[in-house]
């Protein structure tokens, strides 16, 4: 069987799959919760679906389960449970490997409250470097996605590289989308093809996606989304924070599997707790709406907050909202500029819309009219030409379901 795929940017290490049930682009989500300029701004609540039957696993239902000779790979980051943080801290800082990997998940998910990617960088890097494969492989994930440093794949390929080596099954995938889309290596899809083979072996569910997909293309028949369902399902049970996120986005929406805002939930709070921005940005949107959990505003911020952090543009904007209007916190004009800036500088257009409208009044920043053409031209030229100047809203937009 030829193995090929195309070459996309490495945003993040799943994306050369999981575009093809999300139907998203790099720049964002599609999706019907996205969102809209401030005066529109709350995502929308959705009927409550009729829940599943009790053995609708689509694992099941495809023939996917438990890998026959798997080797054991914890999940890429361990689940918020709490740490004694002086205590582990001091044993790193003495050269514990166990606790610098502590302390890089303690960062990179979190458990103290906010995510401090710099932190978990550094913590990662120093268990990295003694040859630790859990903390090679979040090292790599992190320069891979650009969180905590700039974006630099061949520093990522070192990493997956040596995790891989040591037998690790996900870094060995990732070592195969390095290679297939040439990111950091030569692009070679023999050798792509060879790090695929060797995590499906180990049982790697994204793997034996990636290799059934490419059958599936040799013979002209694209995989179901019930087939989809299935291989993100036992991904996300493999410790795939990616997967959790987007197998709970198809029970989100009923894709490939029957819609359930309850089950969604709870895969976007197991990816949540491993620190993945997406499911982070999507566990705010549930507490906002009530969708799958009682609306709760407070857990909303907190989880907007944890996944701007994390460097998702979606909620650096929702959380600038958030502060403008001063819904579940004190309003804070110069707190939603920076947020605002953060999200504008990843080309957000609703973003870089309601940057150049606080620069144009003057709110939280000084009035600069100048600053203010800026951003609406950028916003104007990631949104198709379309010149549209986003107005402040109301306070009290963001609790209506409709705001002029």
């Amino acid at each position: 069987m030829k193995f090929g795929l195309t070459a996309p940017r490495h945003a993040g290490l799943m994306a050369l799959l999981l575009a093809i049930v999300s139907g998203c682009g790099p720049s964002g989500d599609r999706t019907g919760n996205e969102p809209k300029p401030a005066a529109t701004n709350r995502p929308v609540s959705r009927p409550e679906p009729t829940r599943p039957a009790r053995d609708s696993d689509p694992a099941h239902a495809n023939g996917i389960g438990t890998p026959t000779n798997p080797v054991p790979t914890t999940p890429s980051l361990q689940s918020s449970s709490s740490i004694d943080l002086a205590t582990t801290r001091t044993k790193a800082e003495s050269g514990d490997v166990a606790a610098q990997t502590a302390l890089g998940n303690y960062y990179a998910t979190g458990q103290g409250g906010r995510i401090e990617l710099a932190e978990a960088l550094k913590w990662y890097r120093a268990a990295a470097e003694q040859g630790e494969v859990r903390a090679q492989y979040n090292l790599a994930s992190m320069y891979a996605e650009g969180r905590g440093a700039p974006r630099d794949d061949r520093e990522a390929a070192k990493w997956f590289y040596q995790a891989a080596e040591q037998g690790d099954r996900m870094a060995q995938y990732s070592m195969g989308l390095m290679y297939a889309s040439g990111q950091g290596v030569a692009a070679d899809h023999e050798v792509a093809n060879k790090w695929f083979q060797s995590a499906a072996q180990q049982g790697d569910a994204m793997a034996q996606l990636t290799l059934a997909m490419a059958s599936a293309k040799d013979s002209n028949t694209p995989l179901t989304p019930e087939q989809l369902a299935a291989f993100y399902l036992q991904a996300a049970r493999q410790g795939y924070p990616q997967a959790g996120a987007m197998i709970g986005s198809m029970y989100k929406k009923g894709v490939g599997v029957e819609q359930n805002p309850a089950e969604a939930f709870k895969w976007y709070s197991q990816a949540a707790e491993q620190g993945d921005p997406k499911a982070l940005h999507w566990m705010a949107v549930s507490y906002l709406n009530g969708d799958g959990v009682s609306k709760d505003m407070s857990q909303a911020i907190q989880y907007y907050a944890k996944a701007a952090d994390a460097g998702y543009a979606l909620s650096q904007y929702n959380l600038g909202i958030v502060y403008v209007l001063g819904q579940g916190v004190d309003r804070n004009d110069e707190q939603a500029v920076q947020l605002f800036q953060k999200a504008a500088n990843q080309n957000l257009p609703v973003a870089q819309r309601q940057l150049g409208a606080m620069y144009e009044s003057g709110r939280g920043t000084s009035q600069d009219l100048i600053e203010a053409y800026r951003w609406y031209s950028q916003a104007a030229a990631n949104s198709n030409g379309v010149f549209s100047p986003t107005p402040l809203p109301p306070p009290d937009c963001l609790s209506k379901s409709r705001c002029q």
